[in-house]
């Protein structure tokens, strides 16, 4: 049964990748079992702010490739990164939802994401090191003296939409996406 949900795991990891690209999180903070030193020499980039040490969404080491979603130190990843499961994963390993299902649930929010994404390109947001709701929330901030356009407006729509589906399906409560 293990090695079934631990195949599982890969697989729906593997579709998503949503925890680790910038689109669930901002950032993600160390834990006193990680070793800052190690993290860095294996090309994590980390910051600290108020003594905390952390890295920014999205990781620098996360790799997509194909539609296949990968962790370049996927077995020296931060504590955080090996004990998170989003919401889809929790429901297929608890038995409450089927692998179909959450790769569905996926590809709805993956097809959200990458509206957000063509909206953005269009005006004019092109940060690919931000978070994905660092880029909205600057895409949505104009010059003074500019006016918001119709493609702005669309673009806070499905930004307020993909959150809303990322709350319900994905994140798990008491997590928050902020640092």
């Amino acid at each position: 049964m293990t090695t079934s949900l631990s195949s599982v795991s890969a697989r729906l990891c593997a579709a998503c990748g949503m925890c680790c690209d910038g689109v669930l999180f901002h950032s993600v903070e160390l834990q006193k079992e990680d070793s800052p030193r190690q993290l860095a020499s294996l090309g994590l980039k980390l910051r600290r702010k108020k003594g905390v040490e952390f890295f920014l969404q999205p990781c620098s080491m996360h790799r997509e490739i194909g539609g296949s979603c990968s962790c370049v130190i996927y077995d020296q990843r931060p504590a955080r990164c090996r004990l998170f499961s989003c919401k889809q994963l929790l429901a297929v390993t608890d038995g409450r939802s089927t692998e179909a299902a959450a790769l569905e649930n996926i590809r709805t929010a993956r097809a959200r994401v990458n509206r957000v994404l063509s909206l953005m390109a269009q005006v004019g947001e092109t940060n690919p090191n931000r978070s994905l709701a660092h880029r909205v929330a600057n895409a949505l901030t104009l010059p003074p003296n500019t006016e918001r356009t119709l493609l702005h407006n669309q673009l806070e729509t499905a930004m307020r939409e993909l959150e809303a589906l990322l709350d319900q399906e994905f994140r798990i409560d008491g997590i928050t996406p902020r640092h």
